[in-house]
């Protein structure tokens, strides 16, 4: 959405654009909460647009430098005016006017007591909910650095193709376009973007990398290398892509239900020359595929997404227990499906970018109950900075600077 705004515009003045949407979403409820507790008119009652213009307003005064303060206020107060007259104008310059003889809101500290899940929910913008049960599994420290790592701006990975040559390679002719780049240690053909702009190298159209998260580009590593990859709930196609490019798979079954998601991922391989990609367009549930044939079977689930808040903010909003159970249900499903394609000793990867039990352990708990010819298998992973997240014999990555959050168990068919 954010792309589509900024179109016609000045890299620059895009760029901010693009800060001001995702960073107003990240910080939403604890702006909301200190226009609040100013306005003179209830917020519940302010014009959206209002609202929407001391939010955007505040974000710039509390989280960014670049615009001073005056001309963050004297530009909403004129907006306001443009949109509901002297009025409006006069509404929105006394709320800013007004937070601004306050202090800012501090962080709360991670001290015992009552009430602190809902003093982190608050000020980081989470759902109490999610904060409640973080702190509870997490403990405060990791749950305050996570709700941090939430709202940063997430940096963009790539996934260096064949065409780009190496690793070094490729980080070296994006740095002769201005681009910078640094090795990531989860993945060794991953590059995370530090400056610049790799979506307007020449470098992206002829196929010498694709933009991946890196967490997407790590699961395919967590199973051991064979001839044939069946991904299920494939699109947009990264762990498939990732599978080929790092040698884990010569062949990928790319299915996904999307026929048009899976036109982009044969595309990109192509783009990539990522040869032995194979798209099927079904549904995950009933992959018309022969059962127990299948030595790999990856399933990155559709989920509710509580380990990637950073890159998608509105998850926060809609987000609910009872939502997060519903789709348990229906992953479960999956993943009893994906678990029938298994050949005897074959191995299934099953990942979710959710942080939650309901969604990965409790999951793969029904599932094993349910098939006594399926066990647990111990993940071993390539890389140390991989074997380090290994927790028993879960492989979990909690979000921080280095990726996305997510969750992963692997299964196999007894022989």
């Amino acid at each position: 959405m954010a792309g589509e705004l900024g179109r016609g515009l000045e890299p620059r003045d895009a760029d901010l654009l693009r800060e001001l949407l995702l960073g107003v979403l990240r910080w939403k409820s604890a702006l909301d909460e200190e226009i609040g507790a100013v306005s003179r008119v209830p917020l519940p009652k302010l014009a959206p647009n209002l609202r929407e213009i001391l939010e955007v307003a505040l974000y710039q005064l509390r989280h960014l430098d670049r615009v001073p303060p005056y001309a963050a206020v004297s530009e909403a107060v004129d907006h306001a005016r443009d949109s509901g007259g002297e009025g409006a104008a006069r509404l929105v310059n006394g709320v800013l006017r007004g937070i601004l003889l306050l202090p800012p809101p501090s962080a709360p500290d991670e001290a015992d007591g009552a009430g602190r899940a809902s003093r982190l929910a608050a000020f980081y913008s989470h759902p109490l909910f999610l904060v409640e049960r973080w702190v509870a599994r997490f403990g405060p420290h990791e749950t305050r650095r996570l709700l941090e790592a939430d709202n940063e701006a997430p940096r963009l990975d790539l996934l260096v193709g064949p065409r780009g040559g190496t690793r070094e390679d490729a980080r070296a002719a994006l740095a002769r376009e201005g681009v910078e780049t640094e090795p990531s240690p989860l993945a060794p053909r991953a590059l995370t973007v530090l400056s610049g702009n790799p979506l307007r190298s020449e470098l992206l159209a002829s196929g010498a990398y694709s933009v991946q998260d890196v967490g997407s580009q790590v699961l395919p590593l967590l199973l051991p290398p064979a001839d044939l990859l069946v991904d299920l709930a494939a699109a947009p196609g990264g762990k498939s892509m990732s599978a080929l490019a790092h040698g884990r798979a010569r062949i990928a079954i790319a299915l996904d239900v999307s026929p048009a998601r899976l036109g982009r991922v044969s595309e990109n391989a192509r783009r990539l020359e990522l040869r032995g990609l194979a798209s099927v367009a079904a549904d995950v549930s009933r992959p018309p595929l022969p059962e127990r044939r299948f030595d790999r079977v990856l399933l990155d689930a559709p989920c509710s997404g509580t380990g990637t808040l950073r890159k998608n903010p509105e998850i926060r909003y809609r987000v609910t227990p009872g939502a997060i159970e519903r789709l348990a249900r229906s992953q479960e499903e999956w993943l009893a499906s994906a678990a029938r394609l298994l050949a005897p000793g074959g191995l299934l990867l099953y990942a979710t970018c959710s942080l939650e039990e309901e969604e990965n352990e409790r999951v793969v708990a029904r599932v094993l109950a349910g098939d006594a010819s399926l066990e647990r298998a111990p993940i071993e992973p390539p890389a140390a900075a991989l074997a380090a997240r290994i927790e028993g014999d879960r492989f979990r990555i909690l979000p921080d600077d280095r990726s996305d959050g997510f969750t992963a168990h692997l299964l196999r068919r007894k022989a």
